[in-house]
Order: C-alpha cells, then structure tokens, then sequence
C-alpha cells in the first residue's frame, strides 16, 4: 500500500480493502429477501444486517478518510491512528464501537469543514493529482455507501418488526436486541441524512474545482483506496 505524505491537504494511507470495505459487496446487492416484502416474518434478518453492518463500515471509513484529508491539524492524525486500528481489528463488537468512535471524531472535523468553506476550498485547490484522485475515491465510496443505506431503509420497518416479535432471529448474526436496533436505526439515519454525500460534498468540490461524477446506483462498486 502506497504512503502518501501529509503535505498541505493531508491524505492518510490505510487500507480501507483491510478495513472492512470487503463487505461492502453485501451491502450493494440488497434483494427483495430483505426490502420490499410486506410481511415482517418474511424478512431475511441476518442478510439485512450483515448488509447493514457492512453500510455503516463504508459509510463511516470513507467519511473518516474525508475528514481525515481536510483536516491538517491533531484530528487528522486521529482519524488515521483510529483507522490503523480498525483495520487490525478483527471482532465484530470491537469494529463496532470503533466506528462510533471514528463517526464522533469525523462530525467534529467535517463540521468545522463547512463552518469555514473558505479555508477547505483554499487547501482542496492544493491538492495534487495523486491526492485530488485519493480524495475523489472516498468521496465516491461516501456517496455509494449513503445509496446503500436508502435502498436498505425500504426495509427497516419490517426488520424491526421482525427482530421485536422474534428476538430468535439473531442468534445466527451475534447481535442481541439492543444493538441490532441501533445498528437499524444507524442504517435509516444515514439515509435520511444522505445530502451531506450526495449534495454537499459534490457541491463543495465543483466550488473548488474538482470535477467529480456522482454515483447513481448503489450497487457501484467502491474504490480501492489502498491502491491510490
């Protein structure tokens, strides 16, 4: 995997492919097995929420990677040392809790971001070429992975009744109610807050002179970061 300096707008080097983005295949094949059914006993809960867990990764470790790259100061080293660890963790709990930790950190740094454009358009223009294409790659994998939460969304209804009215349903998955709840209710939210990916950031990159094509379709296939 590439290293790639912190110079001006700086750009960590984490293999996101090692990080969790592997999953991020599951999340992008959402089947009438798990949205779009009627009846709550019809619904596939372990596929949901391993679709799920596995959006909430994508999502949180490409939004991470764009604060991380607007960020010059103490954040930015953060996110990085946090990503490293996520990338070695291998339980799923753990995973967990160091998404949470990253999304707390990442809405920290993003909203300071937008507080003042000024200063985050200046260091966007700096970029050079090889940065501008790392950013470009998270931001795609952003944008898909908020796709991937409002396609899911059609069916967290019926998830929810579903694992309520039968808590035997996540035996198989690891999850007991409590989390597979929040894990649900992280999924809408996502959804329901998916501008910040689709409108926002696109709009802050053509300000600053970034050309990039927004994804359409949530079954686009990520980026490979480790390769940029």
């Amino acid at each position: 995997m590439k290293k790639i300096a912190a110079i001006s707008l700086t750009v960590f080097s984490v293999s996101m492919a090692h990080a969790g983005f592997g999953l991020s295949n599951l999340a992008s094949n959402v089947t009438q097995s798990v949205v779009g059914t009627s009846s709550a006993t019809s619904v596939n809960v372990g596929d949901f929420l391993t679709q799920a867990r596995a959006t909430n990764y994508l999502f949180q470790q490409s939004r991470a990677a764009l604060a991380a790259a607007i960020s010059t100061g103490a954040d930015s080293k953060e996110i990085q040392t946090k990503l490293a660890t996520l990338s070695k963790t291998s339980n799923l709990q753990e995973k967990d809790a160091q998404i949470k930790e990253l999304a707390k950190l990442s809405e920290t740094v993003l909203s300071a971001a937008k507080k003042d454009e000024n200063q985050t358009l200046e260091q966007l223009k700096t970029l050079s070429a090889q940065k501008k294409q790392y950013l470009l790659g998270a931001a795609k994998n952003y944008a898909i992975a908020a796709l991937m939460a409002k396609d899911l969304a059609q069916g967290s209804k019926q998830v929810s009744m579903a694992i309520v009215s039968n808590p035997q349903s996540l035996v198989s998955t690891g999850m007991n109610l409590t989390s597979a709840q929040g894990l649900v209710s992280d999924v809408g939210g996502i959804a329901k807050n998916s501008s910040m990916a689709l409108v926002e950031v696109p709009q802050l990159f053509k300000k600053a002179g970034i050309d990039f094509q927004v994804p359409t379709n949530a079954k686009t296939k990520p980026v490979d970061l480790s390769n940029l």
